[in-house]
């Protein structure tokens, strides 16, 4: 545990999901290889969706819309929509689909294998403090699991940008009813999780466990920790 700035004991806890309370890696991977296949082989041309016409409509999709890089989960059903209609599926048949395709892609990438530790620290502290999560991803907590681990889940969305921007931790603060000051944010990514907290007035705790970065930090969080276990020192 490394302390780069001035911290105190917080009032509310917000953390991030995606590589920092699991390896998010595997299974992401494993849900786009999924629905890659699925989409192909059921609904175009009987083989796997390729990466390249993939990105090549996800690009067309933000071109038209650049709202819609802070919705994950919009952008991959417009992408869906967009496949299936350029198929010579009718614009109503091409939303059905694209919907059950977005159920099936969400269900898939939300069966998540939390460690146990994980959710033995989270409960921990969650009798003492409230805990939002804070996620850019589309992972359901529900689904994987852990959803009694938090009072709240916040996810970026066409009306709240994603984190770095300072707006989600400002909502979180509201539902708590507590100060930013009395924020501390826990997450992996330099960018997402430490700019936007630091920017926002949040503290920032940096939890490496599943980070893959080897880099020098450039922006300093106010603490950076290694496991997440090392929070039940720090916070209780």
């Amino acid at each position: 545990m490394i302390f780069y700035r001035n911290w105190h004991k917080p009032k509310l806890l917000t953390i991030d999901l995606d590589d920092t309370l699991y390896d998010n890696g595997p299974v992401i991977a494993h849900a786009e290889e999924y629905i890659k296949t699925k989409i192909g082989v059921d609904y175009l041309d009987g083989s796997r969706l390729s990466d390249s016409l993939y990105y090549a409509v996800r690009g067309k999709m933000l071109d038209i819309c650049p709202e819609l890089e802070y919705d994950v989960s919009m952008l991959r059903y417009f992408i869906f929509k967009e496949l299936l209609t350029d198929s010579g599926r009718t614009s109503d048949d091409a939303c059905r689909l694209a919907e059950e395709l977005m159920h099936d892609f969400i269900s898939v990438r939300s069966q998540i294998n939390v460690p146990r530790e994980t959710l033995d620290v989270l409960h921990r502290l969650k009798k003492h403090y409230p805990i939002i999560g804070l996620t850019n991803g589309n992972s359901d907590p529900k689904i994987a699991g852990y959803d009694e681990c938090f009072d709240d889940v916040i996810w970026a969305g066409v009306n709240l940008p994603s984190k770095p921007n300072p707006l989600m931790f400002r909502q979180a603060a509201m539902l708590a009813d507590v100060d930013l000051e009395d924020v501390c944010h826990i997450g992996d990514n330099e960018t997402t999780d430490v700019l936007g907290a630091i920017n926002a007035g949040v503290m920032s705790v940096r939890q490496t466990q599943y980070h893959r970065e080897e880099s020098e930090l450039k922006i300093l969080p106010h603490i950076s920790i290694n496991h997440i276990s090392e929070l039940i020192d720090l916070l209780l």
